[in-house]
């Protein structure tokens, strides 16, 4: 799914992770779909959070999470997208390496309030789509930046308490616009790709 070549990453999706992405969709037993989604959603969230780049001036690192969160509210909605989500938390409290660069716990530090804004950003994504509004790749990449704007709300609320003003953006928001827009156009073409 994400791929790194050479000294620059990207994300890549292949002919077979879309087969695998549009099986998942048309899963027609509710039950093991709901399953399927969570363990698919788990492990791919995971390996995003993997795919980290730390920068020396700032205790967050870019990562391929928001990617992640942004491509599974707008495939699978609120219920699904949410239910990812919580596993993955739960499974970082429990310990197991599921975060950025292998992390695990919960404890309020730098990064809290990205993990609390991804929560929001992905049940709120996912009603945009189980609404009807993400359709197509305009909508679909209006709705990932939606999330966006939850993501680094919350972030640099519970970042400001470890970094002072002058610096917060700095720290928090600037290094991460590029980055943002290629994962959201990359999450919004995908998504939109599947939906016919």
């Amino acid at each position: 799914m994400a791929k790194a070549s050479g000294g620059s990453n990207y994300f890549e999706v292949t002919t077979d992770d879309a087969q695998v992405l549009k099986w998942l969709v048309g899963v027609e037993n509710k039950g093991l779909r709901s399953i399927l989604v969570v363990v698919f959603g788990v492990v791919g969230l995971s390996a995003l959070a993997q795919v980290a780049i730390p920068l020396p001036w700032t205790p967050v690192p870019i990562t391929g999470q928001t990617f992640g969160v942004a491509l599974i509210g707008l495939l699978w909605g609120r219920k699904h997208g949410l239910a990812v989500f919580s596993t993955y938390l739960s499974l970082s409290y429990l310990g197991l390496p599921v975060l950025a660069s292998g992390g695990s716990g919960l404890a309020m530090g730098p990064t809290s309030g990205y993990l609390i804004g991804m929560f929001a950003a992905v049940g709120v994504v996912g009603s945009l789509s189980d609404s009807g509004f993400a359709k197509g790749f305009v909508r679909n990449l209006i709705s990932a930046y939606v999330g966006s704007i939850l993501i680094f709300s919350f972030g640099l609320i519970a970042l400001s308490f470890f970094v002072s003003g002058e610096a917060l953006l700095a720290a928090g928001l600037y290094p991460f616009l590029l980055g943002d827009l290629i994962k959201n156009v990359a999450a919004a073409s995908i998504a939109s790709s599947l939906q016919k």
